[in-house]
């Protein structure tokens, strides 16, 4: 079940969102007005060409904003998708999990798959995830992680941030989140972000060497715990995911992207991560513009031109294919080129994981 096997439209719905995470890749900027939500003319014709292309039936709501906060726009889209494919769609959410009691309900009755981010206990979720007015968040959010624990129609994980000074909490906090009744944690440790200088980088090394006494303590406790590290670890891959294909992900300013990171145009974010845009939503004819160019050089990021170059010897490679796109983009500003501290990671994990061993029960958000 390799992370390509994640097929789906992604719709990045609203810039805004109700937190100040201290380490967010997209931190606050200025948005113009007519890019704060996605245009629902967009979003049809995305639907229309993507059906038509790729048997997947899953939208994702996700964004470089919290997607709640287009709860009006979530509902045309899962309308607009509904008169396409019937009872054949399914739906992602990524959420952080501070919303009303209304969507919490709607989420419950229409939502297949739900993530959560939330980084643990109070003491560490406020610190880094307060509210836009620096108010504790974990209230809410924790309210909403017990309550979708306990729900049977969904699969439902919680997804969190290391920061630096928590590598080592790893353990403890799997534990906190099986006493919560959570089954499924995806983390990540904090990435460096050509937009936010506050993010202290974390060592991938280091989490990775506390990443797997958790990952054994996740098991024994009838639990999961993974990581983009090792999202392919369970079976050998030709791409590290959905990215290289490119399955869509439409943006508030009319562009479709390949990658969550590239969530915006050239008009907001750096100019290498432009290489994951593809296209643009041409209002006057109604149509998406795709360039072809753009794509091929996206689908060439496989493990076949990779193995002739920078990762030619890999022993990890057909579980790694280069690494994600966006995170190595961010710090490599190159499309076929991880970094060293990724490589060091996934070759520490390679030796201590299991690898071919079984799919893995769930597809990392």
């Amino acid at each position: 079940m390799g992370f390509w096997r994640k097929q789906q439209i992604s719709f990045f719905l609203t810039t805004n969102c109700n937190l100040t995470c201290y380490y967010c890749y997209m931190p606050k900027m200025k948005i113009n007005p007519e890019d704060e939500f996605i245009d629902t003319d967009f979003t049809r014709a995305g639907l229309h060409d993507f059906f038509a292309t790729n048997p997947s039936r899953t939208i994702r709501f996700f964004g470089a904003g919290e997607p709640t906060m287009a709860f009006t726009q979530m509902i045309e889209i899962t309308k607009q998708a509904r008169q396409m494919v019937g009872s054949a769609l399914s739906i992602e959410v990524e959420t952080n999990g501070y919303f009303s009691r209304e969507i919490a309900d709607w989420i419950e009755n229409n939502v297949d798959i739900l993530w959560i981010s939330c980084d643990g206990p109070p003491e560490i979720h406020d610190a880094q995830r307060p509210t836009c007015d620096n108010q504790p968040s974990s209230e809410v959010v924790l309210k909403n992680v017990r309550r979708y624990a306990k729900c049977s129609n969904m699969q439902f994980g919680v997804r969190a941030t290391i920061a630096s000074e928590n590598l080592d909490q790893q353990t403890k906090l799997i534990e906190y989140f099986h006493s919560l009744g959570v089954k499924y944690v995806a983390a990540s440790p904090t990435y460096h972000s050509q937009l936010n200088p506050r993010i202290k980088t974390s060592s991938l090394v280091e989490f990775a060497k506390h990443f797997v006494p958790a990952f054994y303590r996740a098991i024994e406790l009838g639990m999961f715990y993974q990581t983009l590290l090792i999202v392919n670890f369970d079976e050998e891959v030709d791409i590290y995911c959905q990215a290289c294909k490119p399955c869509p992900r439409l943006t508030t300013d009319g562009l479709v992207s390949c990658c969550d990171w590239a969530s915006l145009g050239p008009k907001y974010l750096p100019g290498s991560l432009q290489e994951c845009v593809y296209g643009y939503f041409d209002k006057t004819t109604g149509r998406i513009i795709y360039d072809q160019t753009k794509i091929k050089r996206i689908q060439q990021r496989n493990v076949s031109y990779l193995g002739q170059n920078n990762c030619k010897g890999c022993k990890a490679l057909r579980h790694c294919a280069g690494g994600c796109v966006g995170k190595m983009m961010a710090e490599t500003n190159d499309l076929y080129k991880a970094t060293d501290d990724w490589c060091a990671a996934v070759l520490y994990l390679f030796d201590k994981l299991p690898v071919n061993e079984g799919l893995f029960p769930y597809l990392h958000p």
